[in-house]
């Protein structure tokens, strides 16, 4: 992360799709509306708007605050909006209905923006207890725990399966799908923990 942060701030951007395309990689709550980068937190929402000078303009709740901020400095105002969320947390929980692709590689699956991110097996594994295991698993709750780099990664599956628009890579009761995950991290050649 600190190796982006170093490329980012040395940075201009053309557009406040390239300043967007940089946050989204390290803000969860994020996107983008009317040509505006929009985060959330808690119950407060940060706006940035770019300017004609090429400088961008932040509104609190709706509200404009003062000043404009340049490329590098708008990219830590941002991430201090949301640091305080980020702060502390140590897992993620996605729905096992979210997982568009499995594959040897990893696990993709979608966020609630529509966004795509991936759980190298490689990555977790580094971050497992032996060179193989990239997760811990328990059917009797119904999650697989990946040893994602910082954050964790909890795969919760769900008793009731909505289908949404779009492929997704597991089908069938929960207990199928808890199966075929499992299936599929042993296909490419790792493991997973069993607490159950």
């Amino acid at each position: 992360m600190e190796e982006k942060l170093y490329k980012v701030y040395h940075r201009n951007y053309q557009s406040i799709w390239e300043l967007y395309d940089d946050l989204r990689n390290v803000v969860l709550e994020i996107c983008f509306e009317n040509n505006k980068i929009v985060l959330h937190y808690s119950s407060d929402t940060l706006e940035i708007e770019p300017t004609c000078c090429g400088e961008y303009v932040t509104y609190l709740n709706g509200k404009r605050e003062a000043g404009e901020w340049e490329d590098q400095d708008i990219y830590f105002y941002a991430l201090d909006f949301v640091h305080e969320k980020v702060k502390g947390r140590s897992e993620i929980e996605v729905y096992d209905t979210s997982i568009v692709l499995l594959n040897d590689c990893g696990i993709t699956y979608v966020d609630e923006f529509g966004r795509t991110h991936l759980i190298e097996y490689s990555v977790c594994a580094a971050n497992g207890p032996s060179v193989s295991c990239v997760a811990e698993r328990d059917i009797t709750k119904r999650y697989f725990r990946f040893y994602t780099s910082g954050v964790q990664i909890k795969v919760v599956f769900d008793a009731l399966f909505v289908f949404k628009k779009g492929k997704k890579a597991l089908t069938g009761g929960w207990k199928e799908r808890f199966a075929a995950l499992r299936r599929a991290i042993n296909n490419s050649g790792y493991t997973s923990y069993d607490l159950a």
